[in-house]
Parts: structure tokens; C-alpha cells; sequence
């Protein structure tokens, strides 16, 4: 079996009794993580909310970073947990890092769905966008999608529960397997199928308009476009894929393999 190394805490009931020296690589693996993301998200959110011009471009890109960066702030949570192997903090913490990982999962794919679909508008619609997609839009919409990220992030702290056995554990404790099913299964579908059959649609137009000579300019965009959605799917995909097979199993002990990342 193996373990996203964004989610350490998931894979540690079977890592460090399997697999110390993996483990403690995924640990490692979580400390770069964090000092990385948190020092490069700031040096982002730094730039492009103080020092670079406003634009429509800068919005996305500020409110990504933002996105991040909570999720980054809240690794030491379970970098500690992983270390201790014991949930030494209260259920409000155990609620609340729940409640960020699902904050960055939505807020990012809403981000590049938005971005994707604003690339796509600019391309085929260029007039209508240069008069209508402005910054006061863009940050209207960029509240909109976090607002909707905020409702839905909070569904995932329903079934947190915090119990104490030889050990303190953080996990989610669902009615049934039925319902820790159909909840898997439905987010998967609506945060990596829909959204990304939406961002290959818009790219794949961009991709023909890129053929002539006076969308060149727009290439660089696009790289950095594509570049964003691969490490968001290489990030995000292997670990619903791993929580999809996961719901499916009948030994309830394999229930707290993914107590701290993704709170399904």
C-alpha cells in the first residue's frame, strides 16, 4: 500500500507498524512540504497582494496561494501527530484540520475551474472580455468561490470524532459504510470528474486558437495553466482514488488509515 506523502498522518496506523524507515521518509517528506509551501505561498500572496498591479490574472493566482498556504500553515497539526501517534489536541483541532484540508481541495479545483473557464472566455470571446472581466469581477467572484468552499468544507467535520483506546485518535466515524460510500464517491465525482471534464473542454478549445499566429501570446499562460492542474491531479487524484478502495473495505480498522488528511 502506499501513502500520499501530502497526507502523512492517513498512513500511519499502517506505515510505522509495517514500514518505519517509509514512514519516517514521509515525515521528512511532510516537513519540506510545509516549510516549502509556507514560505513560497507568502513570497506569493506577498507579491501578488502588495507589490504587483491588480489584474484579473493576480486575483487567481493571490487567491490559489491563499488556498495553499492555510493548508500548509495546518501540516505541523499533523506532523506532531504523526511523531506522537496520538492526537494530543482537542476535537475542535481535530474538526478544524479537517475543515482546512477540504478548504484547500475546494478552493483550489474552483480556482482552476474559474481560471480554466476565464482563459477560455478570453480566447473565444476576446472582445466581450476585455470589457467585462475586470478586477472588481474577478474579486467578486473569488469571494463567491470561497464562500462556496467554506459551506461545503463544512459538511466534512460532522463525523470527526476524537476517542481515546491506548491512544488518542483523530478519524472519521461514519453511520455506515453505505453512506461513507456514497460520500466518497459523490466527491470524487463532483471535485476531480466534473471539474476536470470542464477545464479539458476549455482547454482543448484554447489549444485549437493557440494554432494561429496571433494567439501565441497566450502560450505562456497556458503552460502555467497546465502546469498548475498536473500537480494539482498528481496531488489530489492518488489520494481519492486510495479513499474510494478504502471505503470499500469491511475491516473497520482501515476506517482511521486517513484520520487527518482528507476527512471524507
Amino acid at each position: 500500500m502506499t501513502c500520499n506523502s501530502s497526507h502523512l498522518t492517513n498512513c500511519q496506523i499502517i506505515c510505522c507498524d509495517t514500514e518505519k524507515v517509509s514512514c519516517a521518509s514521509l515525515l521528512v517528506v511532510n516537513v519540506v512540504i510545509f516549510l516549502l509551501g509556507v514560505c513560497g505561498n507568502g513570497v506569493v500572496i506577498w507579491i501578488a497582494g502588495l507589490k504587483m498591479k491588480k489584474t484579473v490574472n493576480t486575483t487567481w493566482y493571490l487567491g490559489l496561494a491563499v488556498s495553499d498556504f492555510i493548508f500548509c500553515v495546518c501540516l505541523p497539526f499533523n506532523i506532531i501527530y504523526m511523531v506522537t501517534m496520538d492526537w494530543i489536541f482537542v476535537l475542535f483541532m481535530c474538526m478544524f484540520t479537517s475543515f482546512t484540508m477540504f478548504l484547500n481541495m475546494f478552493s483550489s479545483i474552483f480556482l482552476l475551474v474559474i481560471m480554466s473557464v476565464d482563459r477560455y472566455v478570453m480566447v473565444v470571446y476576446p472582445v466581450w472580455a476585455q470589457n467585462q472581466c475586470t478586477v472588481r469581477m474577478a474579486s467578486a467572484v473569488l469571494v463567491l468561490a470561497w464562500v462556496i468552499s467554506v459551506a461545503l468544507s463544512m459538511a466534512s467535520i460532522m463525523f470527526c470524532r476524537v476517542t481515546t483506546d491506548y491512544t488518542t485518535t483523530c478519524f472519521n466515524n461514519f453511520p455506515s459504510q453505505n453512506i461513507h460510500l456514497t460520500v466518497v464517491v459523490s466527491r470524487f465525482v463532483s471535485d476531480i470528474v466534473l471539474p476536470l471534464l470542464l477545464i479539458i473542454f476549455c482547454y482543448s478549445v484554447i489549444t485549437l486558437q493557440l494554432r494561429t499566429n496571433r494567439m501565441t501570446r497566450s502560450s505562456k499562460s497556458f503552460r502555467v495553466m497546465t502546469a498548475l492542474i498536473s500537480m494539482f491531479l498528481i496531488g489530489w487524484l492518488p489520494c481519492h482514488v486510495f479513499i474510494i478502495l478504502q471505503s470499500g473495505a469491511r475491516d473497520k480498522a482501515y476506517l482511521t488509515v486517513i484520520p487527518e488528511g482528507l476527512k471524507i
